[in-house]
Formats: structure tokens, sequence, C-alpha cells
């Protein structure tokens, strides 16, 4: 029996390990994960709110229909740059960085390491696939189960019912505006590091350390 559990245990870990990035810590990664999204979602929903017309959230040229399209555009950027983070041998990506700490589990121990530059971004990148497809999934589902959704002629407009209906239309607008914002957000610190951290020095080396002081 217990080796049932660590074994489902071991699995339900594997599956998950694809949204780790959520729980590194580090400087300013809550920031981009979700101040920032959850600021960005807030104020499209409000859009929403107080718009006359508001947004067309299902249908050709909708926002499922805008959203959908760009995330199916992203998992093939974003695998391609984990597989250009693990083959690149140059400036300091194996050197740790300071202050961004991961929780992993090896053989059952689990334990805080203070991980990689290689690390951190193969942990980003596979968040942001994982995110891609989800966003992506979330799009279609909602525009092939809306027929079946809608608000019969009949009810009346001010009925709980209707209130209802008005709240799954707004959680379904900040939830498909929070996942597009995390992408955006958090793609922008890959971009960083891709880009020019890279190619600086994280921790200067001990002997050009004690030179400069």
């Amino acid at each position: 029996m217990s080796h049932r559990r660590s074994s489902l245990r071991n699995t339900l870990y594997q599956a998950l390990r694809s949204l780790a990035f959520v729980t590194i810590q580090g400087p300013t990664l809550n920031f981009y994960r979700w101040i920032v999204p959850i600021f960005i979602s807030t104020f499209i929903c409000f859009l929403e709110l107080v718009l006359p017309k508001g947004f067309a959230l299902i249908g050709d040229k909708s926002v499922s229909d805008y959203m959908a399209t760009f995330f199916v555009a992203l998992p093939g950027f974003f695998i391609a740059a984990l597989a250009a983070v693990v083959a690149f041998n140059g400036g300091d990506l194996d050197k740790k960085m300071p202050g961004v700490i991961a929780r992993i589990t090896v053989y059952g121990d689990t334990e805080n390491i203070n991980i990689t530059l290689r690390m951190f971004l193969s942990y980003l990148f596979g968040y942001l696939t994982i995110i891609s497809f989800v966003g992506f999934f979330i799009c279609i589902s909602g525009s092939l189960l809306s027929p079946n959704l809608s608000l019969p002629t009949y009810v009346n407009h001010h009925s709980y019912i209707s209130y209802a209906y008005e709240f799954l239309k707004v959680l379904f607008l900040f939830t498909i505006s929070f996942l597009g914002s995390n992408v955006v957000c958090c793609t922008s610190i890959g971009l960083y590091f891709l880009s020019e951290r890279v190619y600086q020095t994280i921790l200067p080396d001990s002997d050009e350390f004690d030179k400069d002081k």
C-alpha cells in the first residue's frame, strides 16, 4: 500500500513539474507572475462591465478567437528556447542565481536548493509551454460549450441565473486575460536572460572579486 502511495505521489510530482516555475522563490518574480497579470486581468474585466457593448467573448473575431490564435503560436517557440538553453554551453548558465530557490524532490527526498540560470530558464520555458496549451484549450472549450450555456430568452435579466451567467462570463474573461498576460510577463523575463543576462557574469570569479577590492 505504501509503495502504491509513493508511486502515485511520484507520478503526480512528475505530471505537475511543468508548473514548478510558480513555486520558485526569487526577487521580483511574483511581480511578473501574479501582480501585473492580476492587475491587467482586473482592468480588462472592469472594461467588460462598464463599456456599453462589452467584449465578444466567443465566435468569429472574439476574445477567445484571438487568444486561441495567440496561445497556439507560442509552444513551438518556447520548446525551441528550452532546447537552446539545454544545449547552450556559454555564459554563466551553470552558475547559481543569488536568492533564487526551488523545491526539488529526488528519490523521495525534498529539499530547497539554490538553482542555476540553466535550471531557472528550463523551468520558465517549460511553464510557459504548458500555460500556452492550457490557455488554448480553455479558449476552444469556451467556444465549443457556449451554445449549450447561452442564457434562455425567458430568463429574467435580474434573476440569480442571469447574475450567475454574467459572473461566468467575467470569470472566463479574467482567466484567459490572466493566462495571456502571465505568458507575456514571464516571457519578458526569459527574453531578458536570453538576450542579455546570459552573456553577463552573475557572480564574479573569486580572483576578479578580490582584485576589485
